[in-house]
This record gives structure tokens, sequence and C-alpha cells, in this order.
């Protein structure tokens, strides 16, 4: 048997973006060492982070209030390097092509070494899994066995960039929150409930 519905149409608020950016971060973090996946959270993330102003200024069009306190924060987010460059890399996802990503890549030490390996043999394997894992094997010693280890992975977003990706993200969330939550104590205020930002 099968029963043929439609969901209620809810409206969605832009707190309720910002969780879902929040969820794709996590996602992104989940999937951090995986070549294949890790864009995709990516892509989805920037999206989602993209779209809470969108959503913000649509949530609160009818509201004078806002309209006086909203022009500071977009200048504000327009001067931020972080939230501009965010910003950036979503139009070029969505209305360009492909974002270039860079890595630096490597392997956690087994615990037994201490965070240090002594040796005048080291081999060290990446390879990748059917389903984009990059697995990372190492051989110490001439003699020595081979074992997985656990890999590193620091995402980019160009070349000369030394921040991994994932802080960009992180600092991009930290802002936009702190935004919705300046927005959710100026409406309890004047009065008004918070849990609709």
């Amino acid at each position: 048997m099968q029963i043929f519905g439609q969901m209620v149409r809810v409206p969605v608020t832009a707190r309720q973006k910002f969780n879902e950016a929040a969820y794709f971060y996590n996602g992104m973090l989940a999937h951090r060492t995986n070549v294949v996946i890790f864009p995709y959270y990516l892509s989805a993330f920037l999206s989602a982070f993209r779209s809470v102003t969108f959503f913000l200024q649509k949530q609160y069009a009818h509201d004078a209030r806002f309209s006086s306190w909203y022009p500071q924060k977009q200048a504000e987010m327009a001067g931020d390097p972080v939230m501009k460059m965010l910003k950036d890399r979503r139009t070029d996802v969505v209305h360009r092509e492909p974002i270039d990503l860079f890595f630096m890549q490597g392997f956690e030490f087994p615990e037994r070494f201490k965070g240090c390996i002594e040796t005048t043999h080291l081999e060290v394997v990446h390879d990748q899994a059917p389903d984009g894992r990059v697995i990372s094997r190492i051989k110490v010693g001439a003699d020595g066995i081979e074992e997985d280890v656990a890999t590193r992975i620091t995402w980019h977003f160009t070349e000369d960039d030394k921040t991994d990706v994932m802080q960009h993200c992180y600092s991009g969330l930290e802002k936009l929150d702190a935004i919705l939550k300046e927005l959710e104590a100026l409406r309890v205020s004047m009065g008004l409930p918070a849990d609709d930002a």
C-alpha cells in the first residue's frame, strides 16, 4: 500500500537557514577526508550560508525597525574579508562553475610513536577508496609492516591561503550567528518574540 501526499509548506526563517548551513558544515567536518563528498557539502554550505541574509531580509521586509538596523549590518558584512570571500565563493559555485579547491594532505602518527618517528626508512602511501575516502598507510623501516594510519587533510580556497576552509566557514557561521542573536535581542527589547529570527 502507498499513500500519496503533499507536505504543508512551512515558512522558513533566517535562523532555520542558519541551522541548515550548520548542518552542512557538520557534514564537511565528517567527510573532510573524502575528496568526492567534501566538495558537495561545501557547495551546499555556501548556498545555505548565503541564503541566511536573503531569508532575513524577506522575513523582516515589512518591519521599519529592521530596515533601519540592517543596512549597517550589510556594510559590516561587505567589509568583512571572510564574509565577502564566502559570498564570492557561493556566487562562483552557483553562477559560474565549481570552485577550485587546494589541499594539504598528511597522516597522524600512530600512538606508539608519540608524535615523532625516528627512522632511516619511511614509506607513506596515500590511496583513494572507490567512495572517495583518502586512505593513508605507512611503513616504518625497510623491513617494517605497512599499516593504516589516520589521514589528515586541510582544504584551502586558494593556493596561498594558509587558513583551512573549515576555519573560514566556522568563522562565517560565528559572525552570522552574532547578527541573528543581535536581532533577536533587539526584538526582545521591543517586546517582540525572538524565536522567529
